[in-house]
């Protein structure tokens, strides 16, 4: 019994005339017939009797009409669900982002989620570029901000932007422009593991070695103590922004080039978008795109891009 033929039936019992209901439904008459013909012979009964122009149904005709109006409003009101969904997405969604990346835009990120999508619980846990490949792999985490384009055959990744590596200061420690190789060499600098091992990737090949001087993961305490005077440090520069625009910090380009990392969004390749995840990675990439707009991921306007360098994380 198709929905269709119950649908034309249906049309011809509240419109008690074969005809009408082929006008109304732009269906040739002869096609509505055959319809008819194969409820009743699939029923073994008839459907309905001739009467003054038109049809009037038999008391099994009445049975299945019943039945039929009943199952089409079921299918309808599924089809509006699926659509309140389309509009509403729902469910649990955990992001994993970068450590540099969370302060900049989870604060922001929850409260544009709680508005325009209340129906989605969103977690969020942060790791370094290769463990936010691992939980995105092994279904941890169901999508995730990286600072770089994913090597791994087992992750899809999008680019988003590109963000500037700069060397962060105390206001005067040194004079404004690029920080050459020789003052990069010279520089004692206040870094964590993540961006010393993206730096290092970054400078192989270029003889130049960076110096060190104390090794911390907290980017929020490299910032106080750099703007203490207690060193330097090499920061994304939208994790350093908002202190630049104060006056607590100042912000260099490294090389006259620059350096920059790629921001991009992780999924796992063998896995299907839901509308929750897709609902998240929107919202983001709509972040991403106001940061960029605000100047919070550049210096400057960009060198051609033959010329910049890229950081590996």
């Amino acid at each position: 019994m198709e929905l269709r033929s119950l649908h034309y039936f249906v049309r011809i019992a509240e419109l008690g005339s074969i005809t009408r209901a082929a006008a109304h439904l732009h269906v040739a008459q002869p096609a509505l017939t055959r319809h008819v013909q194969r409820l009743e012979e699939e029923l073994n009964v008839a459907l309905f009797t001739r009467a003054n122009r038109g049809v009037r149904l038999t008391e099994a005709g009445q049975k299945l009409l019943d039945g039929a109006q009943r199952i089409l409003r079921d299918i309808e009101r599924t089809a509006d669900e699926i659509r309140a969904q389309d509009a509403h997405p729902s469910g649990k969604i955990v992001l994993g982002i970068t450590p540099t990346l969370c302060p900049v835009l989870v604060p922001d990120l929850f409260a544009r989620m709680r508005r325009d999508y209340p129906m989605i619980e969103l977690k969020v846990m942060h790791a370094g570029m290769v463990r936010l490949e691992e939980f995105v792999i092994d279904g941890r985490a169901d999508i995730a901000l990286l600072s770089e384009l994913s090597r791994s055959r087992l992750v899809h990744s999008a680019r988003l932007a590109e963000e500037e590596m700069v060397l962060v200061t105390r206001p005067g420690a040194r004079p404004r422009g690029p920080v050459g190789a020789d003052e990069l060499r010279r520089t004692p600098l206040i870094l964590g593991d993540g961006l010393r091992a993206a730096m290092d990737a970054l400078l192989a090949g270029h003889d130049i070695e960076l110096q060190v001087e104390t090794e911390l993961n907290d980017h929020e305490t490299i910032r106080l103590m750099v703007a203490q005077g207690a060193g330097a440090a090499v920061l994304p520069l939208s994790s350093a922004s908002r202190e630049c625009a104060g006056g607590l910090l100042e912000a260099h380009r490294i090389t006259d080039a620059g350096i920059f990392r790629t921001l991009a969004l992780g999924v796992r390749a063998s896995r299907n978008a839901s509308l929750a995840r897709e609902a998240v990675a929107h919202t983001i990439r709509a972040m991403i795109q106001e940061v960029e707009a605000e100047g919070r991921l550049a210096l400057e306007a960009r060198r051609p891009a033959h010329r910049r360098l890229r950081a590996a994380s």
